[in-house]
């Protein structure tokens, strides 16, 4: 994938740079020169860990840190009779080049590190069993899991690093309500040590990761969650034991859950680089404790909020640019992160660029630049709404960009961001009637970026409401052929 921006063009420089210079590229483990020994794939294992093989750049110093060895934060910290989130580093490596190697991998109750290589497409939605002690590791640039997802009930000690988890959304279900849409990037129930690093989550069906009912010991650090609307949620449990640890993630062009967080017993979340995001970001429920420092909020609204009683929150040191609504207000002590486990804080003026530059994949995630994109329910567009549409153009694009939507009934907030200037978002027919753009909360269609073009839509809400349905704060918006309907337009 082409790069967007000069941060990210230096970010491949550098990991190339990085990878040639060791033995992984002339070993051959990067490209179709690996080969699997056996039907599915089973090797000796060859290092500890399986970082080099699948060309990691760890001990690199790219990015500083960003590469680490070993986790930072809760996944890291000893309890429930391990030491630390370790995954399958001792057992076998094994290589997965088809969705059936990888199901068969993630089930097996063997000491296992999965090197996975290019796109492995699941024709029907699957949401694969992980058992514990696994590492699932994306060989070089470009790897990726697409139409499934992981599921991790009871198991504990499971790593994640290195590729994309993309493409299940069910057309027209933005909210993810429909009774079959169970279609989380991963899903963790009662499961410890888990960790999940420099992964890709985008445009999936329901969470792009849930950690859910009583988990413990999880560390998510230099992902990418992006285009979607339920990014991150914690809790589905009164009990108040998960800790969790929240670092260099960036969360861009979501929802809401960015993250939700529910009963945790410690929520550690630092150098996270939020924008573009719609409904709420960090909020912490009930008797969570949240220590949230050294974040940077980009065009957020309600930025930061905690809920309910027997909960605290500590906020320090954080960044709120152009944001609205609640930026946390701070109640009791919560806890101290360094009692558990030690970190290194990045300024806080210096995260958006870090990263940006260092999170998700090697390779990285930022969107090529494109003159059309197209949008239709069927399958026949580009993507299948309107969110992933303006999420896969380009911050500061450099010129002009059409998204156009083909007939049907588009159910999702739409919001054109102040960073994505001169966007035509027109109906595909020239008839208003054809592209209807609906929503079941507040505002339907936001346009905040100068000089966009609205065309040849209607703008409505599924019942009608007293307030906004259409609402303008960029400036030189142009309006043709817009129908609105069940509110007004201001």
């Amino acid at each position: 994938m082409a790069e967007a921006s000069g941060m990210s063009v230096r970010r491949r420089s550098l990991l190339a740079a990085g990878l040639a210079g060791g033995a992984v590229v002339a070993s051959g483990l990067l490209g179709p020169a690996a080969k699997a020994a056996g039907p599915v794939g089973l090797d000796a294992a060859v290092g500890p860990n399986g970082f080099a093989e699948a060309g990691l750049p760890v001990g690199q110093a790219l990015g500083g840190n960003a590469w680490a060895g070993a986790p930072t934060g809760y996944a890291g910290v000893a309890a429930h009779g391990r030491e630390g989130a370790t995954g399958g580093t001792g057992g076998a490596l094994v290589h997965a080049y088809t969705p059936e190697q990888l199901r068969t991998f993630a089930k097996s109750p063997d000491l296992l590190v999965v090197i996975l290589h290019g796109e492995l497409v699941f024709p029907q939605y699957e949401k694969l069993t992980v058992t514990s002690n696994k590492s699932f590791l994306g060989a070089g640039i470009g790897t990726a899991v697409v139409n499934a997802g992981f599921k991790l009930v009871n198991v504990s000690n499971v790593v994640f690093r290195n590729f994309t988890v993309r493409d299940s959304y069910i057309p027209g279900d933005f909210e993810g309500k429909r009774p079959d849409n169970d279609r989380d990037g991963i899903q963790m129930d009662t499961s410890t040590h888990v960790w999940v690093d420099h992964m890709h989550f985008t445009r999936l069906g329901d969470g792009l990761v849930d950690i859910r009912k009583d988990c413990d010991n999880v560390t998510l650090s230099w992902n990418v969650f992006s285009d979607h609307n339920k990014a991150l949620g914690e809790g589905w449990t009164s009990n108040v034991v998960t800790r969790l640890t929240l670092h260099h993630n960036w969360i861009r062009n979501t929802h809401q859950r960015n993250a939700s967080l529910d009963n945790t017993a410690a929520s550690h979340v630092y150098n996270n680089y939020l924008e573009d995001i719609s409904s709420y970001g960090m909020l912490g429920r009930n008797a969570a404790l949240l220590v949230v420092e050294g974040n940077y909020f980009r065009d957020v609204r309600n930025p930061l909020h905690h809920q309910g009683a027997g909960g605290e929150l500590v906020a320090r040191d954080n960044i709120f640019e152009a944001c609205t609504g609640n930026t946390g207000q701070e109640r009791g002590t919560a806890f101290d992160p360094s009692a558990a486990y030690s970190y290194e804080l990045t300024p806080t003026p210096a995260v958006p660029a870090l990263v940006r530059g260092f999170s998700g994949p090697l390779g990285g995630t930022e969107p090529v630049a494109a003159r059309v994109i197209t949008v239709a329910l069927d399958g026949t567009g580009d993507y299948a709404s309107i969110r992933a549409a303006v999420g896969a153009i380009p911050p500061r694009n450099p010129g002009p960009v059409t998204v156009l939507i083909r007939p049907g009934t588009y159910r999702e907030p739409a919001v054109i961001w102040g960073d994505r200037r001169n966007i035509t978002l027109t109906g595909a027919t020239g008839n208003a009637a054809d592209v209807v753009l609906t929503n079941s909360e507040g505002v339907t269609l936001l346009v905040a970026a100068d000089h966009a073009t609205i065309k040849d839509v209607t703008v409505t809400s599924d019942t009608p409401q007293g307030g906004n349905v259409l609402r303008t704060t960029g400036s030189n918006v142009s309006f043709s052929n817009v129908t609105v309907l069940n509110g007004t337009s201001g």
